[in-house]
């Protein structure tokens, strides 16, 4: 029997660092946590464990240790799906295919059964891009217990130096491929040298990797231990390290990628395999091979090795992908089983909300996730929820119908619409413009909280007036606002440009794709903004050309869900807020994002942002590299203080229900009321490889 637990000796071990994370907490059974809670002096060096919890305050804590001792018998039966092929030899046994510390799951309803096949659908025929979650292993992940606490994944065990700058990382021992391969430090240390600071693919690694100016020092200790020393303190590093991109993730099969790069394979042989597949460097054709093991792709994706709960096994039309469970996956549940239980994953594309709701009335999907439900339609789901065999759950959202609006700060081919839009004044009028709670009653039946962008109310950072910032439904306010500006109403009640020109402002948004409210929303916001003078228009355009327009400075104002917002997003990405990530989406300005994300920033086209942004930018590297989360929080709300005086977005759903729709069989689900999104990486937070069915099978 293999046994699991914290010693007397590890606590003491524990009690004299503040850990950055984990608790696995036992659920039923005959597995009983034991608390024990003590108070002591803290150090700030951290060591985490699977197994324990320290929360963090400034000199003198409590501590709270959870142990738990699991017993995983030896000789457990293997998954029917996979017992035959073991019996074959085709497969080693189960407990040849397990790592030797295997990730435990608790904390769940029930032990499951296996069986069954998940249907799901996405909104592209190639890309997953509502159904990623299922499909995903996060190095770090957060606890699904409080959604703040980051806990171990891919990443065994982490241990923080005392001044917040190195990271001793640990993978777990005899952790493998779908293929049967060993995931080790060479898998790490190819990703690092020969992709991420490889300059023929990436000119710099992303601003996380070489934050304080420099790029962070990799050394590798042995097959399963590695270290990461950062220029600067980096304090919220761990919670950087629950997101995966394909810039941040940390391992890739190297033994695989090999045959593609030309440090491992001749280059003479890789331009010829990217000219028959018409591309024109050897790069091209790597790159190719790097991206199906982020968010699918149309090459290379049925051989590219995944360390995933299910593997893609077949591609057979544009839009349809079909997965089987991953034999040598590295999770178990509190008796030993390994997981996942639910055998198969089907993908199918949906082009429109209308399809995919007539396959969910029909009993064809078996999830309806957060990319895809809208509590505009909650009355279809409740009318066909018996006829489709699903329930409606009760969740709330983190994503879809919180619609923002980026007014655009620098429009590059309008200078008099970008002084206007500079004018603290112009996002002032235009939030207070819009009937909040007509909107809630027209699409939300109600039942949204409504108010500006700002973090959500359950989190850490919020204040009840950073969600009422001019949220204020104030035609006369927005007016006086307007004619201060020297933004004049002409006889036809439209008003014109301080030059006298007609001033026209064009919402650009990628409809359903941001969330199936969305083409009524922008109707009814611009519906608000003519009321009070200004000749407002909205137009649905692809998502690759709004992304492009985004980055451009080309849009007038831009549409996206305000996710981010909780404390699992909010302090590493608060891109809606000052604009720190991506502006493809949305965010304040691109060139403000350029200006901070750039390795160099006096390198030609760099323009140089407002001081006050500046400063913005500041406090969220100070922010980052804390490692007291008190201090954190105290930074991060004098950024929120600042933009509740000085709006650079607006936002309208402060909260807003998610009724996610599960096939009736399903187990294991979220409970009621959790944070459903981008922030909680959609469902894998709440441990997907442990749902199953009832029965073995769909309803």
């Amino acid at each position: 029997m293999i046994k699991r637990e914290i010693s007397r000796r590890e606590f003491l071990k524990l009690s004299a660092t503040a850990a950055l994370g984990a608790i696995v907490t036992a659920c039923g059974g005959k597995i009983t946590p034991e608390v024990v809670k003590e108070t002591q002096i803290v150090k700030e060096t951290a060591i985490v464990k699977e197994t324990a919890i320290v929360k963090e305050t400034a000199i003198v804590k409590e501590t709270q240790i959870v142990k738990e001792t699991v017993e995983v018998p030896k000789g457990r039966a293997e998954p029917p799906m996979l017992a035959s092929k073991v019996a074959a030899g085709e497969l080693p046994p189960i407990d040849e295919r397990l790592p030797e510390d295997p990730l435990v799951v608790g904390g769940r309803d029930e032990i499951g059964v296996y069986g069954g096949e998940l249907r799901m659908t996405m909104f592209d025929p190639v890309w997953w891009v509502s159904a990623y979650d299922v499909v995903v292993e996060n190095v770090l992940r957060y606890s699904d217990k409080d959604c703040r606490t980051v806990v171990p994944n891919v990443f065994s065990s982490w241990e923080v130096s005392p001044d917040g700058t190195t990271y001793t990382i640990k993978l777990r021992k005899g952790m493998k491929w779908s293929t049967g391969d060993p995931i080790t430090t060479e898998d790490v240390r190819f990703w690092w040298e020969d992709h991420m600071t490889y300059k023929e693919i990436l000119s710099s690694p992303p601003w996380q990797l070489r934050f304080g100016g420099e790029n962070a020092k990799f050394e590798f200790l042995d097959d399963f231990t590695f270290k990461i020393t950062h220029k600067v303190p980096f304090g919220n590093f761990p919670a950087h390290c629950t997101r995966w991109n394909e810039d941040f993730m940390f391992i890739v099969p190297s033994k695989y990628l090999k045959q593609f790069h030309a440090k491992y394979t001749d280059k003479a042989k890789l331009e010829a395999a990217a000219k028959e597949a018409k591309l024109e460097t050897w790069v091209q054709y790597y790159n190719s091979k790097v991206t199906p093991g982020v968010w699918g792709g149309p090459t290379g994706i049925l051989d590219y090795p995944s360390n995933m709960a299910w593997h893609v096994v077949a591609n057979p039309s544009q839009g349809l992908y079909q997965w089987e469970r991953n034999p040598y996956y590295w999770k178990v549940d509190l008796t030993g089983n390994q997981l996942p239980y639910i055998d198969t994953v089907r993908f199918d594309y949906t082009a429109s909300t209308e399809t995919t709701k007539l396959k969910l009335a029909q009993g064809e999907a078996d999830i309806l996730g957060q990319h895809v439900v809208s509590m505009a339609d909650y009355p279809f789901y409740k009318e066909n929820a018996e006829k489709g065999k699903y329930v409606v759950g009760d969740y709330i959202s983190s994503m879809g119908d919180r619609v923002t609006f980026f007014t655009r700060h620098t429009v590059a081919d309008d200078p008099g619409l970008t002084e206007i839009a500079r004018d603290p004044r112009w996002v002032q009028a235009l939030s207070m413009a819009i009937d909040r709670e007509e909107i809630n009653q027209s699409l939300f039946y109600g039942t949204a909280r409504m108010g500006a962008l700002s973090p959500m109310p359950a989190s850490k950072y919020y204040k009840p007036e950073y969600g009422t910032a001019f949220a204020e439904y104030s035609k006369d306010k927005a007016n006086k606002l307007l004619d201060d500006m020297g933004l004049k109403k002409g006889a036809d009640g439209m008003r014109t440009r301080p030059d006298g020109s007609p001033l026209k402002y064009n919402i650009e948004n990628c409809g359903i794709r941001v969330g199936p409210c969305v083409p009524k929303f922008c109707e009814m916001v611009s519906g608000y903004w003519r009321e009070v003078g200004i000749d407002a228009t909205s137009k649905e355009i692809l998502e690759s050309l709004y992304g492009e327009r985004m980055t451009n400075s080309l849009v007038h104002c831009g549409v996206w869900h305000a996710d981010r917002c909780t404390d699992m997003l909010l302090h590493i990405e608060p891109q809606w807020f000052i604009g720190t990530g991506d502006p493809q989406q949305g965010n304040p300005d691109a060139t403000w994002t350029a200006w901070y994300r750039a390795p160099d920033r006096t390198a030609p086209g760099i323009v140089e942002p407002p001081e006050e942004i500046k400063k913005l930018f500041s406090t969220f590297d100070q922010m980052t590299s804390v490692v007291d989360e008190n201090e954190r929080v105290r930074l991060g709300q004098t950024i929120f203080d600042w933009l509740a005086k000085t709006p650079l977005s607006i936002g309208n759903v402060l909260e807003c229900p998610a009724p996610l729709c599960f096939n009736k069989n399903l187990r294991n689900l979220p409970k009621a009321k959790s944070y459903i999104g981008w922030d909680s990486y959609g469902l894998f937070t709440y441990h997907p490889e442990a749902f199953f069915f009832e029965g073995g099978q769909h309803a």
